[in-house]
Formats: C-alpha cells, sequence, structure tokens
C-alpha cells in the first residue's frame, strides 16, 4: 500500500499541470482582463458568484448540523428530533389562564376531599389527637392571657 501511494505521488507531483475553472477565473483572468474591460467586469461576476456560493454553502453547512444553535438558529430538522429540548416555554394567554384556573379547581377539590375525610373519620386517633394538640395550644394561650390580665389588675393599684 505504502509502495503505490509513493508511485502515485511521484507520478503526479511530475506530470505538468493544467489550472482548473477556480484559478483560471482568479488567476489569468484576472490579468488578461486589465486590457478589456468587459472581460474584467465578468471575472469580478464570476469571481463573486463563486464566492457566495461557497460562503452560502458552508454556512448551509454549518446550519444544517446545529453549528448556529446557540445563537439562536436551530434547523427545524433538530427540533422535530427532539421536541422537548426545543419546546416554547412561553405560555400563551389562554394557556395560562387555563393553567391557573385548573390549580384553583385543584386545590378546591383538594379541600374538599379533606373536608369528607374528616366527616367521614370523625373520631379517628388522628383526628383526636389533632384536637388535643389544639385545646392545649389554645389553654396556654388562654393561660398567658389571664396571667398577663390579673398583672395588669394587681398593678393598677
Amino acid at each position: 500500500m505504502k509502495f503505490l501511494f509513493k508511485i502515485l505521488v511521484i507520478v503526479f507531483l511530475s506530470s505538468p499541470v493544467n489550472s482548473s475553472s477556480f484559478s483560471e477565473v482568479f488567476g489569468s483572468e484576472g490579468a488578461a482582463g486589465i486590457k478589456n474591460p468587459k472581460q474584467r467586469f465578468l471575472s469580478f461576476t464570476l469571481q463573486y458568484l463563486t464566492l457566495s456560493g461557497s460562503i452560502g454553502y458552508v454556512g448551509k453547512q454549518l446550519f444544517n448540523s446545529g453549528f448556529m444553535s446557540p445563537l439562536g438558529f436551530t434547523p427545524d430538522s433538530m427540533k422535530d428530533i427532539s421536541p422537548l429540548a426545543y419546546k416554547n416555554d412561553l405560555l400563551s394567554e389562554p394557556n395560562f389562564k387555563l393553567m391557573f384556573n385548573k390549580e384553583k379547581v385543584s386545590k378546591l377539590n383538594q379541600f374538599n376531599d379533606y373536608q369528607k375525610e374528616a366527616v367521614n373519620f370523625k373520631f379517628s386517633s388522628r383526628s383526636i389527637e389533632s384536637r388535643t394538640r389544639s385545646n392545649l395550644i389554645n389553654s396556654l394561650n388562654r393561660l398567658e392571657q389571664r396571667n398577663l390580665l390579673s398583672q395588669r389588675y394587681l398593678n393598677a393599684k
């Protein structure tokens, strides 16, 4: 394989080279166009077409590969592959109102479920324990209020 490669390199380097269309546009036509303005105009036109075509092709390849995604230019093919990654998180006004109302309804339903559960299990150990805690806290608060009231009365004399 190495031998074949060396032979090909020697053959191609030793053979005379003819210019390609690209070197014709940018090379000899430019020199020949100095004397002939029509040819010079054609040369510039071909140069700009070649340059803009190659830049456009490279730009399109970069766009399709997702190179410009950080700049906000994401191709539709990538969005179709992964819709969750490229979804729009902004909600429209009707969707926002629906979501807000859904949360309200959910909270009301949860409150109603708790009320039904409290009615059904009026004397469960859990409800008795919570009532006892509540009564104890109320009793302590009232004790403090009674003490404050008696201190005011005794200090007023």
